[in-house]
Order: structure tokens, then C-alpha cells, then sequence
């Protein structure tokens, strides 16, 4: 394969700085940017291979407009990066320059941004289950590399992170390594979740939930997209319909939720595996609820009778040489579709891009041209070698649909999304926020119990129906005061801050405190106890 003579590099005072990549393969192109593989030149020695992501603007929208939805996607990736999040495809470098050239040809008089990615030798879902060209996908990983990424963005758990939003979690945005690792890609739509940040929404119609339409989406948006990627391993087809105009979608031309023979067979499975998936982003588990949910979607794999795809759920045969379903599979138009509720219509949208890729791989062997800018007339970027702006991403490479944007609505300029509810039960829920720290309050019982029982037995000839009223009357007092120092947290931390309490450790020390107190009051009424430190007292 003749390698591509494309370079291009950063807008710096070096001269060798504008040819410092060489562009070895295209990868793959969406509707925002073209994505090559590329090594970077330093002194003639090339360095490991790079993705290297080229914006390309888009006549529809304002250029400084894309530049700043880009500027938003990458301070994202940035930001988890710093973070060192695992499962995810490093950032390494931003910078402006002028768009590839063929070598020794002239820089063009405009510049664009790149995005400069840790090289990913690997397929996505799609090729891996369509192509059948490698050993099982161990799904449970998969499935669990994505759930802590999107708990790393959802909660990040310091008040000085603040939540993102991935925004198009789906099969084709999920690469596989060689050896078996998963790693979450394309960030270019990701927002921070904040009004100022929710200007556009991304959304791909076959794995995006209906909220988007709406303008408003919050961290459910994220976990319909990783119950879309669950659907798809264990059926090979996406959870709704390829395009509005498909005979499943509703009347108001959102796609709804395919029927599977899979899926349909098993009643449980059915419930589990739709629950992320729900039309309602209320009804959707939380993102704390993800690795439970998994691994019960595991442990229904495994017992059921379900055709293999090449796919393991930890005991499950993979049968590689059972075809992928297809679209056949799909409901009739007269068939009610369980779990989705009729909603809104579709606001304005826009479709950017351009004709994409059917397969990665089979493109990447052909040269390329440069890519000629389709607007000449572009403004320079920002002064800095790292001045921002962007695409909003809307067309996804691998024969993916277009990813959609909707505009903008009152809800976004007036609130953040909303967040998830917390659910009461489990590890993480209401309830077991509070047994957290729940030993302060055991340490301080235990010693007020003991002083009692000191106090009560020197105290014998008294009524002792009273000292047991006594006891009960100090535990209540101290079962009080958590309940006030946590009233008192949640207004703090709750309503002012906008912090989520993950435990209740300060309530339960103000609790065990205060029944610390209790005990030696208790034992300051006990006469041979102050005689003693009377005594011990007057030898100093």
C-alpha cells in the first residue's frame, strides 16, 4: 500500500513546525472532521503513530460557531485525560494549523483545528460483529469499561470536577484492542453539564434517547446510549430503527424500539435489558446502577438459550458462525411497541456531513488528495497556538447514520440538566449514604452504654424502671442530633453548593460526640468516681 503524502502541523514560528506530522492512512471520515493515522516528525525520527482528527467546516453553520462547539468536545477530553479516567482514547495535543498538503506545496491561508489521539489498533462493535474476524467479545468488560467512564464524567466526585456529558455512546464509538480491552472514542460532542455548555445536542437516531429532541438531557441521555450498546451485543442490531421514515417509527417520526426474538422470549431479559432504554429518562437506572445492572444482564445471558454472535458473557459459547440478525427482525407497523410512550415532535434539525465510509479498513489502503476547504473565506482562529473552536459532530464514520443537532431551547439557557434520581437502596443509594460513617455513632453508644450501666448499678436501691427511661431518653437526644447535623449538611452542601452528600460520617460523629457527652455526665452523678478523682486530683 503506497503510504499518503500528507503533512501538516502547528501555526508556529519554526518553519518545520507546519510539516512536523506526516499522514500515514486515512481512517475514517464524519461530519465534522477527517481522521487519519499519522506520526510526528522531530529532527528526522518519527515518533509512534498518532490519530490525528482534521476539522472540516461545514457551509451551514457559522465558522466560529463550530469552532467553539470543537473548543467545547475537546476541553472535555482534556479534562478527563488530566484525570488520568480510564477506558477512555487519550487526548495528547490541540493546536491550529494549516489544513494537510501534499509535501512541499504551500500552506493554505486559513487554519483549522486538529486533535492529536493516542493511536488505537482495534475495531468497534460494528466491524467486530460484522466482520466475525477475531475471537468472542468478552461483553462484560465492554459493558463495564463504559459504565466507568460514565460514571467517571457523571460523577467525578469533587466539587472542583465538574460533570460532562458524552452525548453519543453507541456501538460504532466503542473500540476494541487486540487484546480484548475496550476503550470509549469520540468526545467531539461532549459537554460539560451546564447551560453554557448545552448549546447544541448531538444525537444518532438508531441509539440516542428521545429527549433530544426536547433540548434537555442529562446523565439518563448517556445510559440510554450504553443500554443501546447493550441491546446491540446481545441481539447484533441497534435498539431502534435506522431513520425516521422506517415502518417502526412512532407518528411523530421518532425511530421506537425494535421487537427481537431474543429479547421477546424471555420475559426477564426483556424487562432488564429495555430498562435503560425506556422513552422516559426518569424510568432509566441511575449511573451508579450500571455495574449491578450488569451483572445481572450477565447472569440472564448466561441462562438463557440465546443464539450465539461471537459474543461471551462469562460461561456463554460464543458460536461465531451464527449470522448477525438483520433488520427482518423488526416490528410491523401494526405491532405495539412495549416500553415507549408517544412524545413531542422533532424540532428543527440540521444534518451535516458527507458521504461516509462504508468500511474503515478498506479505505485506509487508498490515497487521498488533500482536502480542499470548503470555506475560503474562513476567519482566522484565535491568537495561541491553542485558541479554540469547532465542528458539532453529526456525521459518525462506519456507515453510521448522521448524527443530528437540535437547536437550542429555552431549556438550555435557563437550567443545567437535570440529574438523575438516587435511588433509596443499595451500596450507593439514599439509605446506604447514611450507614456510612455509621461506626462513630456504634464507638459512641458502646461508651455511653457502659457509663450507664455504671451509673445504673451504683444507683440499685433507686426506681429502676427510671434509669431505663433515662437510657432511652439520651439515645433518642442523640438520634436528634444526626438528624439535625444532616438537616443541617443537606441545606449546606445540598441546596447552596449543589454537592451530592455520599455519605453521612460528620452527622454520625456529631451523634457519637454528643453520647460521649452523655456517658461521663453520667458518670460525673456517680459519688465513688468523683471521690476517686478527688483524690488523684489533690496528689498533684
Amino acid at each position: 500500500m503506497a503510504g499518503l503524502d500528507l503533512v501538516c502541523g502547528p501555526a508556529e514560528p519554526l518553519v518545520e513546525s507546519g510539516h512536523s506530522y506526516k499522514l500515514m492512512e486515512r481512517l475514517g471520515s464524519g461530519g465534522q472532521a477527517e481522521v487519519y493515522k499519522a506520526v510526528r516528525q522531530s529532527g528526522g525520527v518519527s515518533s509512534a503513530p498518532v490519530t490525528l482528527k482534521v476539522f472540516r467546516p461545514s457551509g451551514d453553520r457559522p465558522i466560529d460557531a463550530q469552532y467553539r462547539s470543537w473548543d467545547k468536545g475537546d476541553a472535555v477530553l482534556m479534562d478527563l485525560g488530566s484525570r488520568n479516567v480510564p477506558g477512555i482514547c487519550r487526548r495528547i495535543d490541540a493546536f491550529y494549523g494549516a489544513p494537510p498538503r501534499q509535501t512541499g506545496a504551500p500552506l493554505a491561508d486559513h487554519q483549522v483545528p486538529y486533535q492529536v489521539l493516542e493511536y488505537l489498533p482495534g475495531q468497534d462493535l460494528r466491524e467486530l460483529l460484522v466482520n466475525r474476524n477475531r475471537g468472542p467479545i468478552d461483553a462484560v468488560g465492554v459493558l463495564r469499561t463504559i459504565a466507568g467512564v460514565l460514571n467517571a464524567m457523571h460523577r467525578p466526585g469533587s466539587p472542583d470536577i465538574h460533570p460532562s456529558l458524552h452525548m453519543d455512546i453507541k456501538p460504532a464509538n466503542v473500540i476494541v484492542l487486540p487484546s480484548g480491552e475496550a476503550r470509549v472514542i469520540d468526545f467531539t460532542g461532549s459537554r460539560y453539564s451546564a447551560p453554557s455548555h448545552m448549546t447544541t445536542i448531538s444525537y444518532t437516531p438508531e441509539s440516542a434517547g428521545p429527549e433530544a429532541r426536547e433540548g434537555r438531557v442529562g446523565p439518563s441521555y448517556d445510559v440510554h446510549g450504553f443500554g443501546a450498546v447493550a441491546f446491540y451485543l446481545v441481539t447484533g442490531v441497534q435498539p431502534r430503527s435506522d431513520s425516521p421514515q422506517a415502518p417502526t417509527a412512532d407518528a411523530n417520526g421518532w425511530a421506537n424500539l425494535r421487537r427481537h426474538p431474543v429479547v421477546e422470549s424471555d420475559p426477564r431479559l426483556r424487562e432488564h435489558l429495555l430498562a435503560p432504554l425506556s422513552d422516559q429518562p426518569r424510568d432509566r437506572p441511575p449511573t451508579s446502577d450500571l455495574f449491578r445492572w450488569i451483572d445481572y444482564l450477565a447472569e440472564l445471558m448466561r441462562a438463557s438459550r440465546a443464539p450465539g454472535l461471537g459474543v461471551d458473557w462469562g460461561g456463554v459459547a460464543a458460536d461465531s458462525t451464527v449470522r448477525v440478525p438483520t433488520q427482518a427482525h423488526a416490528a410491523p407497523a401494526s405491532a405495539p411497541i412495549p416500553a415507549v410512550a408517544p412524545t413531542a415532535p422533532i424540532p428543527t434539525t440540521r444534518r451535516l456531513g458527507v458521504d461516509r465510509d462504508r468500511d474503515r479498513t478498506k479505505v485506509a489502503s487508498a490515497p487521498v488528495s488533500p482536502p480542499a476547504p470548503t470555506s475560503p473565506a474562513a476567519p482566522p482562529p484565535p491568537s495561541g497556538r491553542f485558541g479554540r473552536g469547532t465542528a458539532t459532530p453529526t456525521h459518525r464514520p462506519h456507515d453510521e447514520p448522521d448524527t443530528q443537532i437540535s437547536g437550542p431551547t429555552h431549556h438550555d439557557e435557563d437550567q443545567p440538566p437535570p440529574p438523575p434520581p438516587r435511588p433509596w437502596f443499595g451500596r450507593e443509594g439514599k439509605l446506604g449514604a447514611l450507614s456510612s460513617g455509621g461506626e462513630l455513632s456504634m464507638v459512641g453508644l458502646l461508651f455511653f452504654f457502659v457509663c450507664w450501666g455504671i451509673w445504673a448499678l451504683s444507683n440499685l436501691r433507686e426506681n429502676f424502671l427510671g434509669h431505663i427511661l433515662v437510657l432511652l431518653l439520651w439515645i433518642v437526644l442523640g438520634i436528634a442530633v444526626f438528624a439535625a447535623a444532616r438537616a443541617i449538611g443537606t441545606l449546606l452542601l445540598v441546596r447552596w453548593l449543589g454537592r451530592t452528600r455520599e455519605s453521612a460520617r460528620l452527622s454520625h460523629l456529631a451523634s457519637g460526640a454528643f453520647l460521649v457527652y452523655a456517658g461521663i455526665y453520667l458518670l460525673g452523678q456517680v459519688t465513688w468516681i468523683t471521690s476517686t478523682l478527688e483524690w488523684i486530683s489533690n496528689l498533684f
